[in-house]
């Protein structure tokens, strides 16, 4: 049994993919007969880091502790951006403090909890490298001489997720380095961080994500039983696409009546401003927050998901559309591309250029075999490589390798 504490930025009930990948993965090591201990914030919200949720839980075996963190507010988005405004283009490490305090979660008690406590564990894993958790976390390990292992769910596209000094010693520091995709694995190689790069992965518990009736999953959207669905699902920010596939769903809209966009997730700035411009056409149906149960319904009941967000550095969503054998449809982007097989189990298109999707989603429209047969691939791939237990087997392996190396360093 290894005695594991994970730190990361938010955990369920918060949503996102980090959020996710961890809370699955602690959930599953607990089931393997790991002790698991997660250090994390009070917080559901990345904008805000505002403390609503309880200190401790027990959640499917794994002890959860949250610590309050200092609010993010006006102020310390204007730090933010002030940061990187001039920190690359001066490359001066004066500028990080900047960056440090304006993304948070900024979180004392978590920092001082570790330095007490790191002896009781064997390894710590940080999950997400570009939010302030990550730092803190990584040198009370490292004074305590407690090995790290980070997945930094690295988005190559966007310098702000790794290409910060701190950030890039947390990379170079860590005893190992667990990559969602072949294609991070291969950035983060040339960018010769660490010589410790695996390719774990983010899996899914099949047993979450039941068989559910179509008519009912399209009942509770209101969709007509016939009509052709398209479903955004995710947070309603611009680099995820939204607006593509608002554009794209209007242009479909003029010669396919029958066409539908749900659209699914946490409302933002960015797309009420969306709304406000195009007002609410017909077909389109929005949804803020949901619960997990009509999460699943969506996905049940479309006819494809698309999310063309153009900063992932996995995107477990697609996962869960093939859960339900749902043809897919990302960006072109290296990591995406390394999951979606083009023309095999989806599509990859170029996310600023909405014409491209329309016609990927005209095709599927136009031909619903095809569509099944990239759902049924879809489906097979999820079987094969992204499952929960294979995700929880390959990570432990590395946890365990990891620990013999510690060991035979000390006693060297």
């Amino acid at each position: 049994m290894m005695r594991l504490l994970h730190v990361t930025h938010q955990y369920r009930p918060a949503l996102g993919g980090a959020e996710k990948y961890i809370a699955d993965l602690s959930e599953e090591l607990a089931r393997r007969g790991h002790q698991v201990d997660v250090f994390t914030t009070r917080s559901v919200d990345y904008q805000t880091w505002r403390g609503e949720l309880p200190r401790y839980e027990r959640l499917d075996g794994v002890n959860v502790y949250r610590f309050n963190s200092w609010p993010r507010g006006a102020r310390q988005w204007a730090w933010l951006r002030y940061g990187f405004e001039h920190y690359w283009r001066r490359e001066s490490r004066w500028y990080e403090p900047w960056i440090f305090f304006g993304s948070g979660p900024v979180c004392p008690g978590l920092f001082w909890r570790m330095l007490q406590r790191l002896p009781q564990y064997d390894l710590v894993h940080i999950n997400n490298l570009h939010y302030s958790h990550a730092y803190p976390a990584y040198r009370a390990a490292r004074w305590r001489g407690v090995p790290v292992i980070v997945t930094p769910h690295v988005h190559a596209e966007q310098r702000v997720t790794y290409d910060v000094g701190y950030l890039r010693s947390i990379l170079r520091g860590s005893a190992a380095i667990l990559a969602d995709t072949t294609e991070e694995k291969a950035f983060l190689d040339g960018c010769a961080f660490n010589d410790f790069v695996t390719v774990a992965g983010v899996g899914l518990s099949l047993d979450q994500l039941p068989p559910l009736d179509r008519a009912v999953s399209r009942a509770a959207f209101e969709l007509p039983d016939n009509a052709f669905v398209i479903l955004f699902l995710g947070r309603k920010v611009e680099y995820k696409g939204i607006d593509l596939c608002v554009e794209a769903f209007m242009e479909l809209r003029r010669t396919r009546p029958d066409v539908y966009l749900l659209a699914v997730g946490p409302e933002t700035e960015y797309s009420r401003a969306l709304w406000s411009r195009y007002g609410r056409p017909a077909g389109v149906i929005v949804r803020d927050t949901v619960s997990d149960t009509d999460r699943l319904h969506a996905l049940n009941a479309c006819d494809v998901l698309a999310l063309p967000s153009s900063g992932e550095a996995f995107g477990i969503v697609y996962l869960e559309a093939w859960a339900y054998r749902k043809p897919v449809i990302g960006a072109r982007i290296a990591s995406v591309s390394s999951l979606i097989e083009h023309d095999a189990d989806g599509y990859l298109v170029d996310p600023h250029r909405s014409g491209e999707l329309a016609a990927r989603l005209a095709v599927l429209h136009d031909r619903p075999e095809l569509a099944h047969a990239m759902g049924q691939q879809g489906r097979a791939k999820l079987e094969r490589r992204y499952t929960l237990e294979h995700i929880g087997e390959l990570v432990e392996g590395v946890y365990a390798r990891v620990l013999r190396r510690q060991t035979s360093l000390t006693r060297s």
